[in-house]
């Protein structure tokens, strides 16, 4: 069964990532998402890519190559569809400046499995800040026209699936755990934003 949570919630992150990014080339615009959110989660991903192929939890590796890999793919639309070229220098520079942590790796006295382990803790603080920079651009902008209620369900589901996925492994891993936790927590948050503004006019 732990191997196929993590199967399972790679399918449920394409599923969630496909209304968002149907949405994006429509509009041909990713206003009202947060770059940060992206950058993190592309970030994030290598974190974990890296740790469990490391140590050969291949399984593992699913979700994050998902994740990281369709993160990427929203950069990109950005890069394509709306950034000027002092928006994309900043967005390369974002995105060196998040993976510098791995500079630790060429430090010959210290063990490569303890710098992993400690650079899923820097994916967790990732995981934990990433979506709350996408919750405050939408509570200030009000703006959820490319956000999908969709994606952010979706992504709480596969998180649920990731949680139970690292609890059945022989050895959990703590950050693995806590980073999933974070993404159920984040992404209900970022579910009830969305929820807010579609009611608020019919409030009014």
């Amino acid at each position: 069964m732990a191997h196929y949570l993590p199967i399972l919630s790679s399918f449920i992150l394409v599923f969630s990532f496909l209304p968002l990014l149907n949405k994006i080339r429509k509009n041909r615009s990713v206003s009202g998402l947060s770059l940060l959110m992206m950058t993190f989660g592309v970030a994030q991903s290598v974190y974990f890519i890296t740790f469990n192929l490391y140590f050969e939890r291949y399984y593992m590796v699913l979700p994050f190559v998902v994740t990281g890999g369709l993160s990427g793919l929203i950069l990109y639309y950005f890069a394509r569809y709306n950034a000027k070229r002092e928006e994309r220098i900043q967005l390369a520079a974002m995105l060196g400046f998040s993976l510098l942590p791995f500079l630790l790796l060429l430090n010959p006295e210290l063990e490569i499995a303890k710098v992993l382990t400690w650079l899923t803790f820097v994916g967790l603080i990732m995981s934990s800040v990433r979506v709350m920079p996408q919750t405050y651009k939408t509570l200030r902008s009000g703006d959820i026209s490319n956000l999908s209620a969709r994606y952010f369900s979706l992504q709480f589901l596969a998180g649920v699936c990731g949680l139970f996925a690292e609890l059945a492994m022989v050895v959990p891993s703590t950050s693995h755990i806590l980073t999933f936790v974070m993404i159920l927590l984040t992404n209900a948050a970022q579910l009830g934003c969305i929820q807010y503004y579609k009611m608020r006019p019919a409030i009014i």
